[in-house]
């Protein structure tokens, strides 16, 4: 039996051909092959560190106007990698470390600014690779 034309069964026939369904699975490689398939390909390409900023001693507003204005005056100059030195906090009231952490959320508010692909703590954990968008 025939299904009505506009329903849904008559949608899916008419959308799941062979065809249709290999051409799609053929773009789908295609953009496999042709594109990155992680963040991680995307910046092996990308030079070592090329400037850094120490941001030891500042205040947290201080030290957050800095790491800004850094990435951009480094996205001006065409720089890819930049490191930015937190320190541990080890030294911190309390023991509490306060830049590390604060600079992790700014660098993500950039991220989402489309200022920085992506940033990673190095394993000292008291400084940040930051890869900008270029």
């Amino acid at each position: 039996m025939p299904n009505k034309p506009g329903s849904f069964d008559s949608l899916m026939e008419e959308y799941t051909r062979p065809e249709d369904i290999e051409a799609a699975l053929a773009e789908k490689r295609a953009s496999k092959e042709a594109g990155p398939k992680s963040t991680g390909e995307l910046v092996k390409d990308y030079p070592r560190p090329q400037r850094e900023t120490d941001l030891h001693g500042m205040t947290s507003s201080e030290a957050m106007f800095e790491l800004e204005s850094f990435i951009n005056r480094s996205i001006q100059q065409r720089i890819r990698t930049v490191r930015v030195i937190t320190g541990k906090g080890l030294h911190s009231q309390n023991m509490k470390s306060v830049l590390p952490e604060m600079t992790e959320g700014k660098l993500a508010e950039l991220r989402r600014a489309g200022k920085v692909l992506v940033f990673r703590r190095e394993k000292t954990g008291g400084s940040f690779v930051v890869y900008l968008v270029s």
